[in-house]
């Protein structure tokens, strides 16, 4: 997927998981920033559904 100015996204940090926003996208290289306020997630699907979430995107449940 092509990161998108304003779409939210989580990483490995740590021994969990951090929500990041991409801050600049051109198209010679990104930027991201870490979004205040949100905790460190020590599970991936907690950290899944937060980016849904913020993404306004709808999960399908399994």
């Amino acid at each position: 997927m092509e990161p998108k100015e304003g779409q939210y996204y989580y990483a490995p940090y740590m021994s969990g998981y951090k929500i990041y926003v991409w801050a600049n996208v051109t198209e010679h290289g990104c930027s991201a920033k870490a979004v205040d306020g949100e905790p460190l997630y020590y599970e991936r699907e907690e950290a899944k559904r937060r980016v849904y979430e913020l993404n306004g995107w709808n999960m399908r449940n399994r």
